[in-house]
């Protein structure tokens, strides 16, 4: 917490905190349904602190799974849980690739003045947000954009996308996307004086 204050300012992150309210107070409900669905159809869930622990991919082997999705698991996939399934591990990525690789991705596209932003839906490899591109929707910035509304667009979105995809997967018929090393950038969490830089810009509103 005192990381984002000192980054974003508490005015910034107390708007945040309100934005998120609803969010934070459904989200357990949300999980307990979800759960519930799972045990409902004799589908094996885990909660787990580290997805390369070693009793974990024994599991995952003996499920020989299709394929394995990723969305914000914040971790790096090592080569042992990467080599498991059939089609692929594929991760959910909140940006447009190669262009923005990386975290804050809403924020970094704003701040640098770009004109449009997206979702895309890749294979994982050894490097972050690196593995050929599946699909990709990307979208016009509007006047008055925040990061707020940004990151609703991406959500909004991923729906039918994923939908695409998973099935274009399976039934064998994606042509994959160059995801260039070389091209784009890795972004990280924002310098304050970035921050700073960018509400004093948009006059506050930012969120």
């Amino acid at each position: 917490m005192r990381d984002r204050i000192r980054i974003y300012g508490i005015r910034a992150w107390a708007i945040r905190q309100v934005l998120g309210l609803w969010t934070r107070v459904r989200s357990p409900l949300r999980a307990r349904r979800l759960t519930a669905a799972l045990d409902s159809h004799g589908i094996p869930w885990f909660k787990i602190d580290d997805v390369n622990d070693p009793g974990f991919l024994d599991h995952l082997r003996r499920s020989t799974p299709d394929l394995i999705l990723s969305i914000l698991t914040g971790q790096r996939f090592g080569p042992n849980l990467l080599s498991i399934p059939r089609i692929g591990c594929v991760n959910v990525h909140f940006g447009p690739l190669p262009e923005y690789r990386g975290l804050y991705t809403s924020f970094w596209s704003l701040y640098n003045g770009e004109r449009e932003s997206g979702v895309s839906i890749h294979f994982m490899n050894n490097r972050w947000d690196g593995g050929p591109i599946i699909a990709q929707r990307r979208f016009p910035l509007t006047p008055g954009e925040t990061v707020h509304s940004l990151d609703r667009k991406g959500w909004g979105m991923l729906p039918g996308l994923l939908s695409e995809a998973l099935d274009a997967l399976v039934e064998g018929r994606v042509t994959l996307g160059a995801n260039e090393p070389e091209r784009g950038a890795y972004y990280s969490v924002p310098p304050r004086e970035a921050a700073l830089a960018f509400r004093k810009e948009r006059h506050g509103r930012w969120l």
